[in-house]
C-alpha cells in the first residue's frame, strides 16, 4: 500500500484485525494526490514509489478494503509485483481510475 492504508491504525479499524507490514518499493509507477488529499498511483515509466506490503490478507479483509477504496470506480485492484529487500513479490494494489481520481473531491459531509 502506497497511501492511506499505510496507516496501521486505519487499515485495523476497517478490517478489525492487525497485518505484518513490510518496506516495498514499486517501479514504474507515480505517486499523485487528488484536491482532496486523497493518494493514487498511476503507471509512469522510470519513476517509483515506496509503500508497504501487507501480508496475509483474508477474503472478508479484502473485500472491506475494496469498499474502502470504492474499487471498480476510484481504483482498480490490480496484480502487480513490487521489490521487498531482494525479492521480486506478486501481490495486489490499488490504481487510480484516471477518469475519475484526479478530480475527486470529498463529498459534503465526509470527514
Amino acid at each position: 500500500m502506497y497511501g492511506t492504508l499505510r496507516d496501521k491504525r486505519l487499515l485495523q479499524q476497517l478490517t478489525g484485525k492487525p497485518f505484518r507490514t513490510s518496506p516495498a518499493c514499486l517501479k514504474d509507477f507515480k505517486k499523485w494526490t487528488t484536491p482532496a488529499g486523497y493518494p493514487y498511483i498511476l503507471p509512469n515509466k522510470g519513476s517509483k514509489v515506496a509503500g508497504l506490503l501487507i501480508s496475509g490478507i483474508d477474503p472478508e479483509s479484502l473485500r472491506r478494503l475494496d469498499r474502502y477504496e470504492d474499487e471498480g470506480q476510484l481504483y482498480f485492484r490490480k496484480k502487480i509485483t513490487v521489490i521487498c529487500g531482494k525479492r521480486r513479490v506478486a501481490c495486489e494494489a490499488y490504481i487510480g481510475n484516471s477518469g475519475k481520481v484526479a478530480t475527486y473531491r470529498r463529498p459534503r459531509g465526509e470527514p
